[in-house]
């Protein structure tokens, strides 16, 4: 294998000094300060040579990585990873990789987290946090680390991109209640995790709950929940959030009328499923946007002040649900 061209390889091969190689690589203002003809020479140089940057030596004199870190909860959840490789999509067009790590919903992984990826020299922290406060972070975090706040908005900070739970509940108790929904049972994630305990609070405002189970946000949490609901004939099972949904489906084997599943965010080829669902669905592309424009502004530098985003979602139904309503 050749060695690595350096820029005094390429400084020789286009007649010009290191220093302006050095300029020209870098890009940026300093860059545009060379005669487009040299830029030109030195960049088609570089190329045919095949130079490559150390990375590591450019981090330590620019004190910039061009790496983000994203933290989610729970990496196993479609909703998460979807979001994720859509945010990688948008920080490579910024010139940005992405760092991904999972809290898998423990707070003692997150705080470990939160405290090991300022010393890996991240840019920025996109977060999809626990259960801590805006004080936690600032005790946790460096000062000017450039924050994003994903999906549990935390009093006191702006920058952050959500969706608004109260619209998107009321939205799936709508749907079920023109479908005659009164009495359900609700399977519920965490009550410390605000998307779980606030769309738990206003499904429980809406109907009469007559059966409930609460859990780890996991397909285990859902299988357990319909033994326990078994033989109580709710009009509907609401689920807060995918993976207790698919938990819970996966345990039917025969029921003649199965109840309605409500849930939050898309259950994979629900269409196909012969069990009537309403999905309340977040708009998942305009999340993943939303961090990266919330992020920028903080990463160039720019004294903006940043107002949290805050998305609708939509009501979803399948063609079971569909042929069921229909028929009544």
């Amino acid at each position: 294998m050749p060695p690595t061209p350096t820029l005094i390889d390429i400084a020789r091969e286009t007649n010009t000094s290191v220093s302006t190689v050095s300029r020209v690589l870098a890009g940026g203002a300093v860059a545009e300060r060379i005669s487009p003809e040299t830029r030109g020479r030195v960049l088609k140089a570089a190329k045919q040579m095949g130079y490559r940057p150390n990375l590591l030596a450019r981090s330590l004199r620019t004190r910039k990585t061009h790496t983000v870190a994203l933290l989610v909860s729970d990496i196993s959840n479609p909703f998460f990873s979807r979001i994720a490789n859509l945010v990688e999509q948008a920080l490579h067009r910024e010139g940005y990789s992405l760092v991904l790590c999972n809290s898998g919903e423990d707070p003692e992984l997150e705080d470990e987290y939160l405290n090991l990826l300022p010393r890996k020299g991240i840019d920025g922290l996109i977060l999809v946090p626990l259960v801590r406060g805006k004080k936690s972070l600032a005790d946790t975090l460096p000062k000017n680390l450039p924050l994003v706040i994903l999906d549990r908005p935390i009093p006191g900070i702006g920058a952050t991109v959500f969706t608004d739970q109260e619209q998107a509940a009321h939205a799936l108790c709508d749907t079920l209640s023109r479908d005659g929904a009164k009495r359900v049972a609700l399977v519920s994630g965490p009550h410390s995790i605000y998307t779980h305990r606030r769309r738990a609070e206003i499904i429980s405002e809406r109907f009469e709950v007559i059966a409930r189970h609460e859990g780890p946000a996991s397909f285990d949490t859902g299988r357990q929940a319909f033994v326990k609901i078994l033989g109580q004939s709710p009009d509907a099972v609401i689920c807060t959030n995918n993976f207790l949904a698919m938990g819970f489906i996966e345990a039917i084997e025969s029921i003649d009328r199965p109840p309605v599943i409500g849930v939050f965010d898309e259950i994979p080829l629900m269409h196909l499923l012969p069990l009537p669902i309403v999905c309340s669905m977040q708009d998942i592309p305009m999340l993943a946007e939303g961090c990266v424009r919330q992020l920028m502004p903080q990463l160039n530098g720019e004294p903006k002040k940043l107002d949290p985003i805050v998305l609708q979602s939509r009501v979803v139904t399948n063609r079971a649900f569909q042929s069921r309503h229909n028929a009544a």
